[in-house]
């Protein structure tokens, strides 16, 4: 009976449809009222009657709502509510797995029931370690996407979650679809993480409370001490020698983005800045993120070029050979340099600044810009635009340290790598 109610509830939000399609009804206020109208009216159906169809036993969100709850603080800085004692979570994003293997080393997976796949289509190496390692990564149930409208209320009720977890960039998408607040009706709350709007603030936090609704709060402490020592090195010593910022360019995903796509005061524009750069995309864009032409890049003239890239798959993503520098578990080093020149190469303007002439431009693995693990990119970074005052940090190292002390994987591959 649960099936046949969820079906007959599915509804096709324009946002199903392409871009092209929907551009034209996002500037109707008469359209998108009577849309929300609409989804709040199929919203409060859907509740009552997938909680109709619960058992209201031990597994149902009733009972579960009854018993011992606490309040913690999410990324948004939110007080929410939650179980004293949670068992099953609802996660959008399948990268939690980055904060997750950290705290749990020998059950990354414990206590997730659903999940979006945005880990196997944008990072499948991770994906693999460990599917490998912990073949239960491949049972756990998946949804749809929160950014494009594919994840439904319906599929988040069909999990029967005691606690739903999404990035904060999200969070805005998810209440406008009606989500958020149909699985408060059910008595499901919500908190946000955050590793892409603000993380120099939010990282910490979001591990913290993530350790909490995990029931692993001790792990999340040693994590956390250790992330601060690497930040706190690198901010004390640039603070103790005076550095002057570096002029640096940051190019988001070539090949997965034209060039150039950038951050701007967001995200890893406020790793560059917390390294000791000055983020010229802070003056070239008006938005978080957004594009510049290669002549408009050249005409800055950076001293320092950082790229992203990482093992998007080919056929999912718009990314083709050649286009892009594939970096993470499985690439080798000599490969993820030679990407890196043919990258750099197919843009003549973008050749002729001195980020590129000096061999100072780099490519740092793209995920960094959603992880807990972002202190590396602090340290790579940090090397890249100040390398004799961070020239004991050995980026390789750096990553294999992160795997022995808290990571259930093995170190392999390349992360970091830079034009020779």
């Amino acid at each position: 009976m649960f099936n046949d109610v969820a079906s007959a509830l599915t509804f096709r939000h324009p946002a199903h449809l392409p871009a092209a399609h929907t551009a034209g009804a996002q500037n109707r206020p008469g359209q998108t009222t009577w849309l929300r109208v609409v989804i709040a009216a199929i919203t409060a159906l859907a509740v009552l009657l997938l909680t109709a169809c619960s058992d209201g036993g031990e597994n149902g969100n009733g009972d579960k709502a009854k018993g011992p709850t606490r309040v913690v603080v999410d990324a948004m800085g939110r007080e929410v509510t939650v179980p004293q004692k949670v068992d099953r979570i609802l996660m959008g994003g399948q990268k939690m797995l980055y904060t997750t293997a950290l705290l749990n080393k020998d059950n990354p997976t414990d206590k997730i029931v659903a999940w979006p796949e945005d880990l196997k289509e944008n990072d499948k190496a991770t994906y693999d370690r460990y599917a490998e390692k912990f073949p239960q990564v491949k049972d756990i149930s998946t949804t749809g996407e929160i950014y494009n409208n594919t994840m439904s209320l319906e599929q988040a009720l069909e999990s029967r979650p005691d606690v739903f977890v999404l990035n904060a960039g999200v969070f805005d998408a998810a209440k406008d679809a009606g989500i958020i607040d149909g699985l408060e009706k059910a008595g499901v709350p919500t908190v946000t993480v955050d590793y892409f709007v603000d993380p120099v603030k939010n990282t910490v936090p979001s591990i913290r409370l993530m350790g909490q609704l995990m029931g692993r709060e001790q792990d999340a402490e040693e994590f956390i001490k250790y992330y601060e020592a690497k930040v706190n090195m690198v901010t004390e010593r640039l603070e103790q020698a005076k550095a002057e910022p570096t002029p640096t360019f940051l190019w988001r995903a070539p090949g997965y983005f034209d060039c150039c796509s950038t951050f701007a005061k967001s995200n890893l524009a406020e790793i560059v800045e917390l390294a000791g750069g000055d983020n010229l995309g802070n003056s070239m864009i008006d938005a978080k993120q957004g594009q510049v032409s290669p002549e408009a890049l050249a005409g800055k003239n950076p001293e320092v070029i950082i790229a992203t890239g990482a093992d998007w798959a080919q056929g999912k993503t718009p990314v083709k050979p050649g286009s892009y520098v594939s970096l993470g578990y499985s690439e080798a080093p000599e490969k993820a340099a030679a990407d890196l020149r043919a990258v750099v190469d197919k843009q003549p303007a973008v050749r002729e600044t001195d980020a590129v002439k000096n061999n100072r431009t780099f490519a740092a693995w793209h995920h960094f810009y959603d992880s807990p693990y972002n202190f590396l990119a602090v340290e790579m970074f940090a090397k890249a635009m100040h390398p004799e005052l961070f020239e004991d940090i050995d980026p390789q190292r750096e990553v294999r340290e992160l795997h022995e002390q808290f990571l259930p994987i093995e170190a392999s591959g390349t992360f970091w790598t830079g034009l020779q």
